[in-house]
């Protein structure tokens, strides 16, 4: 076996293992600032949406295909529309490497979402906040602290919801409380990460 081979082979092994062992980020965790130039050609930056955010950001892992995602495709324009009018501001990223920025648009636009779908290339935005799932659900409060993770219901199915996870959270700290469930396991495909 060449050197060079071996060489590469090890760097694959390493770049797995750090995805493998990357530590999501739970309550009370302070995510990093990160930049989005989008495929519109609009910039997003996390420091910049918090400032202007009277409550903080929401921010969800969302994919094109997962069949764990799609039944929200009708609901989430609810939740947002809710949302963002007491001052939340809501994104969905994806950072699936196997759905291109064309499909992610037209998802976006298919489904008339009302926030942006963000395409997260290389996945440095999921690796950031060591997101594995989609969908999986983080909200930052005004100092980059996650005040809730996890999913949004306990179940895809609209009729079959018994908690109301996300949106309990969300109620909560609109009313300046602490959110009393701060995370919950998220349910989902597991976020296909670039090579």
């Amino acid at each position: 076996m060449s050197r060079k081979l071996i060489i590469s082979i090890f760097l694959a092994f390493f770049a797995l293992t750090i995805n493998l062992f990357s530590v999501t980020k739970g309550p009370g965790d302070k995510v990093d600032n990160f930049s989005i130039t989008n495929y519109d050609g609009s910039s997003y930056n996390l420091s910049d949406a918090l400032s202007k955010s009277d409550k903080g950001v929401i921010v969800m892992f969302w994919s094109t295909e997962c069949p764990n995602v799609q039944p929200y495709n009708d609901r989430i324009n609810d939740y947002a529309k809710e949302y963002i009018s007491q001052g939340f501001t809501v994104w969905a990223i994806n950072s699936n490497s196997t759905e291109s920025t064309d499909a992610v648009s037209e998802h976006a636009k298919k489904n008339s979402y009302i926030f942006p779908v963000l395409k997260d290339n290389n996945n440095k935005v999921a690796d950031l906040f060591g997101a594995v799932k989609t969908p999986e659900v983080f909200v930052l409060g005004k100092d980059n602290t996650v005040l809730y993770h996890g999913r949004i219901s306990d179940n895809k199915v609209s009729s079959e919801q018994t908690t109301h996870d996300l949106k309990n959270a969300l109620d909560e700290i609109a009313a300046g409380k602490e959110v009393s469930v701060k995370e919950t396991k998220a349910f989902g495909c597991g976020i296909k990460r670039a090579q």
